[in-house]
């Protein structure tokens, strides 16, 4: 028999798979647990216990989703989602138009179909898209109010081109609202209502084409030039300069002088022409008939006049529409909002979007391409895009594939034929909110288990993704529903599970940590559905809220800030669903609790724990007068959560022999500790014991004193081929495990 006493000097490697339980030649099993729940592991090494949720108020009984409005630094909001309307959260509480009556704004979109409502924010407005909606916005008015409204879609976008001959369009007029199109066939839907319909001109031959110098221009003629079409308002000789404008009357010529030739002019030349049309016109479905063969329409730019005596072909159905289907990812790139529907990716007009209305404009009035213009293109993948996130290029993933979508010719603007999108990894992704950190871009592999971590690989040219849940496949079970990143004072990414835990990774590519815990709130009791990240009112810091289920009821809850090393234990806040008030001196009564009616509840009072406290049915809880300070206290009271850690078997080597499977013991366990109390250890599966007890100098009728340092203990342990240690902290006060020396009793059998 010999006596081991191995040190943990760090944790960050998180809860490890079981899978990895015989792992002990890595170097991931040295600073990991077996179970990490309601501590986190930090990037220095310790665990630290993480905080309680605060109760802000009840959520709305079809509430589903959260996400974000970040309108600036110091202005974020969270947005609750529930069947058909929104509220908002800022500055630590939910917008109201009096007390207790939320303030809300409605939405078509359903409580089931928030959390795949894809979002973008630019400055005031965040675009919405969702496939069964059309694009829209949600304008910020002011500091407490909001307005939604669907997104004017301007000049397209189209489909292609119809390039069957035989199916043709006429108009019976070129102008005016309530116009009709009559087809060869049955190409109008129900869905087409509210759309728009590009009709081009066969062609212009029937036109005669403007030249300079020409004699006898009488008033009312019909000219063509640079691809548009012009009525002569005088009559004269032409002059040189040819019409190009798209509006009003200018004249080609001086008026004055020499003619064309050279020569003196017998009179004024030069003739005034009046923009007519271009070669296609666009408008905009308010009716359909003739079993879906003809159309009642309103013009929204007038139509070539050849087109109400010959058919054309050319006529192109919008690609946005009820019939053909809206988009499903909206992303701000390279000046230009960029939709993605189905296999399409469709970028406006290079800084024409804003004031509820996106440009979709392709050709020039000359039905020219030029870079700036919106551009359609379909990507070549089997399946469409999920998601999109913007880095050096624009990455994006569906159900097969991640691509980066870029420029071809970098030093062009980005166009209908100067875009590329390369695969870039073949794993396949769900439809899941991508998370951006420092120079990662986190997404959820296809089947919502692996959280893959892509970073731009200069040395391959790619960007390649690896599985930051490797070592711990179990941690992501029932599947990663949405991500939520804190950036201040902990770089923690958080995602939510579908079954209402939530995990948490301490993000530092620098160190390479990889550790995860699982987050249960109220141990399991309640539900996350939903979190995200904003900035508090500070704007340095970052605040979690989390939409909460429990018992059937919901609540939008923000997670408290992280304990700083040194701050007063009267400031602990380590409850879930819970609240905090100041209390007066020698305050026994507290009333107001009706969330936790009936419910047996953590105490903190002063700093003291106060146990056995229930509430009553009408919300209010007494404590005993022997746990009220004498002077004003801060109290806290919530729902208790156990945060409980458990190490790994122990890999000691004897004689360069291995431990495992051989019997041992542990007989005693010291805990290196930071501003801990009411921490309780034991070999794992046995009696847990007080590590801390109170000093002997403190003082009786106050809060036990937060510890720093080295606790050792004795535990009450029998023999096993274990030699595991568990770590229970459940009063709601602060716990801080900077390292862990058991004493284990090894035996040679």
């Amino acid at each position: 028999m010999s006596v081991h006493t191995p040190i943990l000097t760090s944790f960050n490697g998180g809860e490890l798979s079981p899978r990895m339980g015989g792992r002990v030649d890595t170097q991931i099993y040295a600073i990991g647990l077996e179970s990490c729940e309601n501590f986190v592991p930090t990037v220095e090494g310790p665990i630290v216990k993480r905080p309680g949720f605060e109760y802000i108020t009840a959520g709305a009984a079809s509430a589903s989703w959260l996400s974000t409005f970040k309108f600036s630094l110091t202005q974020e909001y969270a947005i609750e989602w529930s069947e058909g309307k929104l509220r908002f959260f800022t500055n630590g509480a939910r917008i109201e138009t009096s007390p207790g009556v939320p303030y809300e704004v409605s939405v078509p979109y359903t409580a089931a179909q928030a959390p795949f409502v894809w979002f973008q924010q630019s400055y005031d407005r965040l675009y919405l898209v969702h496939p069964a909606h059309p694009p829209a916005a949600l304008l910020r008015t002011s500091a407490t109010t909001f307005s939604y409204a669907p997104l004017e879609l301007k000049n397209g976008p189209f489909t292609d081109t119809n390039a069957d001959s035989a199916v043709t369009v006429t108009a019976s007029a070129t102008s005016g609202n309530g116009i009709t199109i009559t087809a060869s066939a049955p190409i109008f839907l129900p869905g087409h209502v509210g759309a728009l319909l590009r009709i081009e001109a066969q062609d212009f031959s029937d036109i005669t084409a403007w030249e300079a110098g020409l004699d006898g221009v009488t008033v009312g003629q019909v000219r063509r030039s640079d691809g548009k079409a012009y009525t002569a308002a005088t009559a004269g000789r032409t002059g040189t300069v040819q019409p190009i404008h798209t509006q009003g009357t200018e004249w080609d010529g001086s008026n004055v002088g020499q003619d064309v030739n050279g020569k003196p002019s017998a009179g004024a030349y030069g003739v005034k022409w009046t923009y007519r049309h271009d070669k296609f016109g666009i408008v905009k479905i308010t009716a359909i008939g003739g079993g879906g063969t003809t159309a009642t329409v309103d013009v929204i730019r007038r139509l070539p006049d050849s087109v109400t005596t010959v058919a054309t072909f050319r006529w192109a159905h919008a690609l946005f529409s009820a019939a053909k289907g809206w988009p499903n990812v909206v992303k701000l790139w390279a000046g230009r909002l960029t939709f993605f529907k189905e296999f399409d990716i469709v970028g406006s007009v290079a800084g024409d979007y804003g004031g509820g209305s996106v440009n979709f404009a392709t050709f020039t009035s000359s039905g020219l391409l030029i870079g700036d213009l919106a551009f359609r293109r379909t990507i070549a993948t089997e399946d469409p895009v999920l998601w999109a996130a913007g880095d050096r290029k624009l990455i994006a993933g569906t159900a097969s594939r991640e691509l980066a979508i870029g420029a071809i010719n970098a030093s062009a603007a980005i166009s209908g034929d100067n875009i590329a999108a390369e695969p870039q990894s073949f794993y396949g992704s769900e439809r899941v909110w991508p998370a951006q950190l420092g120079t990662s871009t986190f997404f959820v592999q296809r089947g919502g288990r692996k959280l893959r971590e892509a970073q731009y690989d200069f040395a391959r040219d790619r960007y390649v993704a690896a599985n930051a849940t490797v070592w711990c496949r179990h941690i992501t079970h029932s599947g990663v529903i949405q991500y939520a990143f804190q950036k201040e004072p902990e770089e923690l990414l958080f995602a939510v599970r579908g079954d209402g835990q939530m995990i948490a990774h301490p993000h530092q590519p620098e160190q390479d940590i990889k550790g995860f815990s699982r987050i249960r709130h109220s141990d399991g009791a309640a539900k996350i559905l939903s979190a995200v990240s904003i900035v508090a009112a500070d704007g340095k810091t970052d605040e979690v809220w989390a939409l909460v289920e429990r018992a059937g009821a919901k609540s939008v809850e923000r997670m408290a800030a992280w304990r700083d090393d040194g701050d007063p234990i009267e400031m602990a806040f380590f409850v879930d669903s819970g609240v905090r008030a100041i209390a007066a001196a020698n305050q026994t009564h507290f009333s107001g609790a009706t969330h936790l009616a009936n419910q047996t509840v953590a105490v903190l009072a002063g700093g003291g724990v106060v146990p056995g406290i229930e509430v009553a049915a009408d919300g209010s809880f007494d404590i005993p007068a022997t746990a009220a300070p004498t002077e004003p206290y801060i109290i806290a009271v919530g729902l208790p959560f156990t945060a409980t850690a458990v190490t790994l078997r122990p890999e000691l080597k004897v004689n360069g022999n291995t431990s495992q499977a051989k019997r041992q013991r542990l007989v005693r366990i010291a805990l290196r500790l930071l501003d801990t109390i009411g921490i309780r250890v034991g070999a794992f599966g046995g009696i847990l014991d007080q590590l801390i007890d109170r000093p002997a100098d403190a003082d009786m009728d106050a809060p036990v004193p937060l510890y720093n340092g080295d606790s050792n203990k004795a535990v009450s342990g029998g023999w096993d081929k274990s030699g595991r240690a568990t770590f229970v902290s459940e009063d709601p006060v602060p716990a801080v495990i900077v390292a862990a020396m058991p004493e284990i009793d090894l035996s040679d059998k």
